[in-house]
């Protein structure tokens, strides 16, 4: 064999969660196994999330709590005809198991949230906790110089250029004047920050989506999978109808990988593809996405050419958040997502270009930004704004300001921030109807002391209550808007991810227009079709059931390997 060519078990394309995932479940079930990675460094979207994992029934739920009928009844309830049940099941049925091979078998650790509502949460089926799981805490420094190779996560989400916090953390800061407790976690931060820097370009202690992925990548490293960066899959190889491996481009040249048990695609959707947004995304959809650079529908484009079929839904194919939008001092633009820490705070309402309230604020940010596609459907382009004033912005901060006014004066001075001392002077300068806006800050005022929103119902359920304030009465959700200066940002509808993918079976093969199974080609992540069909029915749907069929993949991909003769694998449970 050449030095340009290889042969392994695996090959899998693209280093995020997913991937990853696939990669490790390999490895551990025996396979040789290949990662690659086009960008310069591992993690994905994964590294950039909250690294939720919407995983229901897993070893970490409440004894009893929950049940795989009842998740699929939730997700009937949400998804209504768009459910694939057959996928819904494999899902239900493989993810629990994924979650306990991999703690059982590799760094990997997880817990439950102590208290994390289904967004639907007045639906059938849904549950207030033990479905959403995170990753717990990482201490990245036993990575070494491997660390560098980690994808960081958005800068604006880093405190002190480099320092990751995750709720919990926050709470601390916020309170270390008031709370012993608090005073000496947060020391406890910024001395471990402090001793990092020394060493690393950021904090080593990771949370979140960053904990994850780089648990993951620890992982693969101590069990001496080769993973190559910097390196793009340009085409598969296909013989008698099976995928039999790819040839790859990396600064070095060219790679002809030759593989016994298939090809794994997870090169993280098409977020970043132009021409696939323009085709497949609805007009309104903003064209900056925090999603990670990489996700240009390489591994969709390389399943089509194989025969595979790409998933056009009626949902829109994607899933939303607003954003809005800053420029850095390098250029680049900083799309922030605005998921939990803002919307749904009490003393905070969004409006549309017309000065009108159009959603509550604190449903999810997937149904907040399909609320803002239809309130901009005959002015595509043009923002929505949140509103707030002095006394939201000094407790809960706004965007990418901190709590507290934290970098507020230069947030103002570069425009991502409107200030004003009236409300009237604050629409002139958004150019919303100043009568408009009067009126719908005095409505909602109006419900600040009922606690009643009569217009959205916010508040009105759990996951909203759970966004809001409990400190604030009687409503969680709901503050007036009455203490000069008031503020305005102006938040776009982006993606956080797209839906539409790859048509997949049950065991993540990729599927012909004739819905024949193409072997040795698997799809996970966001190049395969979502089970969740461009609904979103909790945290974590994206991670959760793409590290599930990925495993899935793995596992299957593993057992034909051993079917065929070709490799002694031991299956779990054998």
């Amino acid at each position: 064999m050449m030095s340009n060519e290889r042969q392994v078990d695996l090959l899998v394309l693209g280093g995020g969660a997913a991937g990853m995932t696939a990669a490790l479940t390999a490895v551990v079930l025996g396979l040789d196994v290949l990662l690659v990675e086009k960008t310069e460094c591992v993690g994905g979207t994964s590294a950039r999330s909250a690294g939720s994992l919407w995983v229901p029934n897993s070893r970490h739920s409440p004894p009893g709590s929950d049940s795989p009928d009842n998740a699929l009844r939730y997700l009937r309830a949400v998804l209504g005809n768009r459910l694939d049940e057959t996928r819904a099941r494999a899902f239900l049925d493989a993810a629990p198991e994924m979650v306990a091979f991999l703690e059982d078998n590799s760094a990997l650790a997880l817990r439950a949230y102590a208290h994390h509502p289904d967004y639907r949460a007045t639906l059938e089926g849904a549950t207030l906790s033990g479905r959403v799981l995170e990753p717990v805490p990482f201490d990245a420094s036993v990575l070494a110089n491997d660390f560098a190779k980690l994808r960081p996560p958005l800068p604006e989400f880093m405190l002190l250029g480099g320092m990751m916090v995750d709720r919990p953390d926050i709470t601390h800061l916020l309170n270390a004047r008031r709370s012993f407790s608090s005073l000496r976690h947060s020391l406890g931060l910024l001395a471990r920050y402090g001793a990092d820097r020394l060493r690393f370009d950021r904090g080593a202690r990771l949370v979140m989506g960053n904990a994850l992925v780089a648990r993951l990548y620890y992982s693969l490293l101590r069990r001496r999978v080769p993973i190559l960066v910097s390196t793009q899959a340009l085409s598969l190889t296909q013989s008698e109808g099976r995928v039999t491996g790819a040839l790859l481009q990396s600064g070095a040249g060219r790679i002809a990988v030759r593989t016994r048990a298939g090809v794994v695609l997870a090169t993280g959707g098409f977020s970043h593809n132009l021409e696939m947004r323009r085709r497949l995304l609805p007009v309104g959809v903003c064209t900056h996405s925090p999603v990670a650079e990489g996700a240009q529908g390489d591994g969709i484009a390389l399943g089509e050419q194989a025969g595979g079929r790409l998933s056009i839904g009626r949902d829109g194919n994607g899933f939303w958040s607003p954003v809005s939008l800053r420029r850095r001092r390098d250029g680049s633009i900083a799309v922030f997502p605005h998921l939990v820490l803002d919307r749904g705070k009490p003393g905070l309402i969004a409006i549309t270009p017309r000065g009108h309230r159009f959603v509550s604020e604190a449903v999810d940010y997937h149904r907040f930004a399909e609320a803002m596609l239809a309130a901009l459907a005959s002015s595509p382009g043009e923002p929505c704004f949140l509103i707030c004033d002095d006394a939201f912005m000094a407790k809960y901060g706004l965007g990418m300001v901190r709590p507290g006014r934290i970098n507020l004066r230069q947030a103002v001075a570069d425009g991502y921030v409107r200030q004003a001392r009236t409300l009237e002077a604050l629409a002139q300068a958004i150019d919303v109807p100043p009568q408009a806006l009067a009126q719908t800050v005095a409505r909602h005022n109006g419900f600040a002391r009922t606690g009643v929103d009569a217009d959205f119902a916010k508040g009105s359920d759990a996951y909203q209550q759970n966004l809001g304030d409990p400190r604030q009465r009687p409503n969680p959700c709901i503050g007036p808007i009455e203490k000069p200066p008031f503020y305005a940002l102006a938040v776009h509808p982006s993606d956080i991810g797209t839906s539409c993918g790859l048509l997949t079976d049950e065991f993540a093969q990729v599927l012909r227009e004739d819905a024949s199974a193409i072997s040795g080609l698997y799809a996970c992540g966001s190049d395969m079709a979502s089970i969740m069909a461009g609904a979103y029915p909790g945290p974590g749907i994206n991670i959760g059931p793409g590290m599930t069929f990925a495993f899935i993949a793995a596992r299957h991909a593993a057992a034909d390997l051993f079917a065929r003769g070709r490799a002694m694998v031991v299956m779990p449970g054998a």
